[in-house]
């Protein structure tokens, strides 16, 4: 009787030798089926990465425009829909959603939180997106992507650059310029470089050891309020800690090879905060910006994202001026039932969905397995401004898009009336395959989404 031995891989193995490192490809001994004669050759679904993408819009839509009238999978496509009716498959319209804190203007914050937003004795936590990357970000490259139109944190402005929050409730920094993003995940980088990122990283290891002597020494003389706040400062030095050694672990390690985006002769003019007078291009902005996505979680680069492609209260771009809209968005939201007010703005979300379905049919479009990276992704469109006419936290635009292979099913449009938004967190976060953190939303989740997994 022959019998045949398998050695199962590292999927992170690298040929090493001459001081270069070679990433190998997928290899069938790398998957846990190699472990059988029978079912050697293949990847086992279970070991399929996983991913999850957050795209929060601000200032809502035209949900008059946008929420169907009935429910149920063969629901009434509305106008704003329309780009996105071929594709109803591939989505679930969730009506009702609500958020206990935010509104108005300022519920970026509660978006991915559920904490209280602007206040001043508001206590910040982390974001359900830095709670996946904790749980599966040691994983890939890069635990999470912060993304948006407008780049760093903007805090301490009314309305912040980025949804996504550490566990010491600080914002981390978003990128917004497409061509940087593309170089951060797949330029390889000199010896020089790596060196000096090294060398960096030693500097600010003995800076925090010097930090966390002195704090230990200053704790034994403070009052509780004082060593509370040392507490958060310690879990803050933990945090950039973390990202350390994350960073060194993978800092040798080759990037993944892609074919080169083209970003045109001037990738400056692609930052919507420095364009120097020129004229903006949204749409190739907006579409380059989900190949980039595109391309890291299909090289799995990471595996979950968090995009902030429309500010609250300023949408950051006005480029929709091209069609002749004489408002900007946030005029239009606040519309008064005024006719022209409310047509420009269906016309121009509608124009933003069609970027969408862009994005859909890019997830799409990627092989992976019996089905495509959109089965393996689950993706949010997502907003704190509901209603029809302002910006409250009720009836939230909500859509989940993607996920099939991960137990979602999907069913056309349901409606959830008054549901807390972080039920629909807590569904991906079981989705993922990923336990339910201590104090998940601050309270501010009691369930799951039962028709998206039932």
């Amino acid at each position: 009787m022959n019998i045949l031995h398998h050695h199962q891989v590292s999927r992170r193995a690298f040929l090493r030798g001459a001081g270069v490192a070679l990433g190998l490809p997928w290899l069938e001994c790398m998957s846990s089926l190699a472990r059988a004669a029978g079912t050697a050759g293949g990847i086992a679904e279970s070991e399929r990465p996983r991913r999850s993408i957050f795209c929060y819009w601000g200032l809502g839509v035209n949900g008059r425009d946008f929420t169907p009238p009935d429910t149920g999978k063969n629901y009434t496509v509305t106008k704003i829909l329309e780009p996105l009716a071929r594709l109803r498959d591939e989505f679930t319209i969730i009506s009702g959603m609500t958020l206990s804190h935010g509104g108005g203007h300022e519920g970026d914050r509660s978006f991915l939180t559920g904490c209280s937003t602007h206040t001043a004795d508001a206590k910040l936590r982390i974001s359900c997106d830095q709670e996946l990357a904790d749980a599966v970000g040691k994983k890939t490259r890069f635990p999470s992507l912060v993304l948006g139109i407008k780049r760093g944190t903007g805090f301490g402005n009314p309305q912040d650059n980025s949804t996504s929050w550490t566990r010491s409730g600080t914002p981390i920094p978003s990128e917004n310029r497409p061509h940087i993003i593309f170089d951060r995940l797949f330029r390889a980088e000199s010896p020089a470089e790596l060196a000096a990122r090294e060398a960096g990283a030693g500097r600010t290891g003995s800076v925090l050891d010097a930090v966390r002597e002195e704090a230990k020494s200053l704790s034994a003389k403070l009052g509780k309020d004082d060593k509370r706040k040392l507490d958060e400062y310690f879990t803050s030095v933990r945090d950039v800690e973390q990202r350390m050694a994350t960073d060194l672990e993978w800092l040798h390690k080759p990037k993944p090879t892609v074919e080169p985006l083209d970003f045109g002769k001037d990738p400056q003019a692609l930052d919507p905060t420095s364009r120097g007078g020129r004229q903006f291009d949204y749409r190739t902005y907006q579409r380059l910006m989900y190949d980039v996505i595109t391309l890291a979680i299909q090289t799995d680069s990471t595996r979950v994202i968090g995009y902030k492609p429309r500010m609250d209260l300023s949408d950051g771009t006005y480029t929709y001026g091209f069609m002749g809209c004489p408002y900007d968005y946030h005029t239009m939201t606040h519309h008064g039932e005024d006719p022209d007010k409310l047509k420009w703005l269906t016309q121009v979300d509608t124009w933003y969905a069609e970027d969408w379905a862009y994005f859909i049919d890019r997830l799409k479009g990627v092989k992976e397995g019996d089905g495509t990276l959109l089965d393996h992704t689950m993706l949010v469109w997502g907003s704190s401004g509901g209603t029809v006419n302002a910006h409250n936290r009720t009836d939230l635009p909500t859509m989940l898009v993607g996920g099939q292979k991960l137990g979602i099913h999907h069913q056309g449009h349901i409606m959830k009336k008054d549901m807390l938004l972080g039920n629909l967190w807590q569904t991906m976060f079981g989705a993922m395959g990923v336990k339910l953190p201590d104090n998940f939303q601050g309270g501010e989740a009691n369930g799951i989404v039962k028709e998206l997994v039932g």
